[in-house]
This record gives structure tokens, C-alpha cells and sequence, in this order.
């Protein structure tokens, strides 16, 4: 029997499996011929463009409600090692080590975020990466009246002032003001943005700034440009300037890197550290070896390069599931094409703004641009969870979403 190992329970790695047990089940390939398996760390699917909003417990979906049906395998467990010479993944579970072989595989372990090398970062600070970063976050917030008054008590500083950093930053906003308000303090509630560049949302372009500022502004969020952290404390934030910002919330949103595991794979990576691949997301160099998601550098047509989004990396699983089963049994596989871009930023309380093309052309915002940034998040990210496997595999079909 033939195996397809998948190594990422995200977006990206969900698809691929799923995609790939689609396209065998196309082609009337039994599960005897060739195995699909998924490994993950846990046996869930964490929402994490979510993770910024309160509740996050609502916010992962346990993988067997998708991969079962599908008929795709879960191996919970640590990725430890990646061998592409002998074809085998080594796999930390419950303090043993499987030695798992593969025919085809598929990276797309995602993302982490970048955490440098700054005084009580670690120990301090707060973040919206993982799901459990996020129960972190909420479980603070929440706890926030229970503690003695101290100045900054609710103050939340957010250090990153890209596209993650705007929308933490405005949901906080409302989160702080919600919980204040049981002490009656809402007045002394403050969000501070730092970003370490001249602007806010650098990687956005100049198109929907004059917006987003608009919208910061409204909202009464301090915005400090050209400024970076020096240290972090339990109750304060040091500037590089040299002022001091008293908080009891810390925030790190100050950019994502691919995963550590991509290190295993032996060829040139990246500014970012992303893997090239070619149109068919097969990593250059490397035969039998796909990559999808945030792992991947791809091409989105003939002039750019896909993001570390759920955007790119859910397209890119449903492209790289197929196209491992065609590279498995011979067959040609479908290039990865995905021209249309657009952007929906979360602007809290004061809407949202939706604007499309890699020039982030401002379409509409405010009200109208929150029901498209809730359907997002609320049903488009979401795999079906009918448990009905036609239904499962008609959304994984390569074509979908690319149009």
C-alpha cells in the first residue's frame, strides 16, 4: 500500500488531506491502495484568523468531523524530524518516537510567530498565535476586574501595526470598554498601537491608509510610528525612545515566520524562510515533496507571490492534495493559479474596510465591509461540518475559491 503523509492540521494541511482523498476517491482508488495521513500535534482545526475575538474556545473544529468522512487517517502527535532521502517522518507520541514512511508528501505546518529576543517578552507579553495563546489572552481580560487598581489596569498595548496588529487592536477597543464597564471605569480604558515603521499597515500600501487612520482615530487609539520595545514588564511596556507606557495588557503582533520543521528540507528558502515551488506547489529540488500555506512560496499568477494567509493557504491545500495523488499514480496535476486578492480588515466597532486587488483599492467600509468580514470569519473559513463526504469533497475541489 502506498502512503500520502500530510504533515499540518491548518488550513493549509486540512485541505491538502481532504483534496487528496477526494481526488482518489475520483479516480475509485480504495484506502487499501493508498493511505492518506494526516499529523498534527492535537486533533483540532484552530480558526485563527478568530483568535483575536473574545470567546475563542468557539474557535477550533475537531478535525474528525472533516478527516473521517473523507477517509483520511489522524496521527496526534510532534513532528520531531523530516527525512526526504529515506522518506520518513519522525513523530513524537506520548513519549515514543514512530518512524512514519511516506510516497508522497505534503509540508504545511503553517506558521509561528516571531518572537525576538527582548526583556520579558516571554514572561509578559500576550498573543493571538496559537489557540491557546488566545485562552491566555481571554482569560486575562476577563480577570482584569479582579485585580487591585493599578495604573495601565486597563490599558492594552499593541506592539505590531500591521494587518493583525489593526484588528487586535480595534477589537480591543470594545473588549476592554465591556469588561471596564463592570467597574465602572470605561474612561480609563486606552489601546496603544506601536509599529517600528514609519506607518501603520506598512505591508498594506498607501491605498487604505488615509481609512484605516480614520478608523484608528475615531476609535481613540494612540499610535506611536518609528518606535520599537526594549523591555516588557507586568505592568509596563519600555519604548526604545525611553517612555514608558503603564499596562497590565501586552500584545505581540510583530510579524509570523514558517515553521522551524521547514529547516529539514534541503533547499535555498526565502527571505522569509518560505519553500519555492513550482506550479504544481512541488517543492523545487525536492521530488515527492509538496508545500502548502504559509510554508510555500508560490506564484499567485505572473507577477506575485502568495501571502501567509488563510487566503493563499487554503486554495493552495485543495491545489496540493490533487496534485499529490496525480504526481503519485503519474498523472498530470492542476498548475495552482489564484489572480483575484482581496482584503477584509477587521475594524472593530467602527466597521471594517474591504478593499480588493494587490493595490488594496478600498471598495466599501464600515457596516457593509462587518457582514462581509463576519461572513468570513463566521462561515467562509469554515470546512463543511455536515459530516456528509460529498458535500466535504465537492468544497475541496482545486477549482474552488480560485475564480
Amino acid at each position: 500500500m502506498k502512503r500520502i503523509v500530510i504533515i499540518g492540521g491548518g488550513f493549509a494541511g486540512m485541505w491538502s488531506a481532504v483534496g487528496a482523498a477526494r481526488k482518489l476517491h475520483e479516480l475509485q482508488i480504495e484506502g487499501n491502495e493508498v493511505e492518506v495521513v494526516l499529523i498534527n500535534r492535537d486533533s483540532f482545526l484552530g480558526l485563527r484568523p478568530r483568535f483575536y475575538e473574545k470567546d475563542p474556545h468557539h474557535y477550533r473544529i475537531p478535525l474528525s468531523q472533516v478527516l473521517e468522512p473523507a477517509g483520511v487517517s489522524l496521527i496526534e502527535g510532534e513532528v520531531g524530524q523530516i527525512d526526504t532521502h529515506s522518506q520518513k517522518v519522525m513523530i513524537h507520541q506520548n513519549r515514543e518516537q514512530i518512524d512514519l514512511t511516506y510516497d508522497r508528501l505534503v509540508f504545511a505546518a503553517g506558521s509561528q510567530l516571531v518572537r525576538p529576543n527582548i526583556v520579558g517578552l516571554y514572561e509578559h507579553a500576550f498573543s493571538t498565535d496559537t489557540y491557546q495563546d488566545a485562552i491566555d489572552l481571554d482569560k486575562h481580560i476577563n480577570g482584569l476586574p479582579d485585580l487591585p487598581y493599578v495604573e495601565g489596569k486597563y490599558t492594552a498595548v499593541i506592539v505590531g501595526g500591521g494587518f493583525t496588529g489593526i484588528e487586535i487592536a480595534a477589537e480591543m477597543t470594545s473588549r476592554l470598554k465591556e469588561i471596564a464597564r463592570k467597574e465602572n471605569k470605561e474612561s480609563e480604558v486606552r489601546i496603544v498601537l506601536i509599529e517600528r515603521e514609519s506607518v501603520v499597515g506598512p505591508d498594506m500600501g498607501a491605498n487604505p491608509r488615509p481609512i484605516i487612520e480614520e478608523a484608528l482615530g475615531d476609535m481613540h487609539i494612540e499610535i506611536y510610528v518609528n518606535e520599537t520595545v526594549t523591555s516588557i514588564g507586568s505592568d509596563r511596556v519600555t519604548l526604545k525612545s525611553g517612555k514608558r507606557i503603564p499596562s497590565l495588557t501586552t500584545i505581540w503582533a510583530a510579524g509570523i515566520k514558517p515553521s522551524p520543521l521547514a529547516k529539514y528540507f534541503p533547499v535555498e528558502k526565502d527571505e522569509q524562510g518560505r519553500l519555492p515551488v513550482d506550479s504544481y506547489l512541488r517543492i523545487e529540488g525536492l521530488p515527492y515533496v509538496f508545500a502548502a500555506g504559509d510554508t510555500a512560496r508560490a506564484q499567485t499568477d505572473e507577477n506575485h507571490i502568495s501571502l501567509m494567509s488563510c487566503q493563499h493557504a487554503m486554495p493552495q491545500g485543495k491545489f496540493a492534495g490533487h496534485n499529490v495523488v496525480c504526481d503519485l499514480l503519474g498523472l498530470t496535476g492542476i498548475p495552482y493559479k489564484q489572480e483575484r486578492y482581496v482584503t477584509c480588515l477587521d475594524l472593530g466597532q467602527w466597521g471594517a474596510l474591504f478593499t480588493n486587488g494587490w493595490d488594496r483599492i478600498p471598495q466599501y467600509q464600515g457596516e457593509e465591509a462587518k457582514r462581509t468580514k463576519r461572513n468570513t470569519n463566521q462561515s467562509k473559513i469554515y470546512p463543511p461540518l455536515s459530516g456528509n463526504r460529498e458535500e466535504i469533497f465537492d468544497a475541496a475541489a482545486p477549482h474552488y475559491l480560485v475564480k
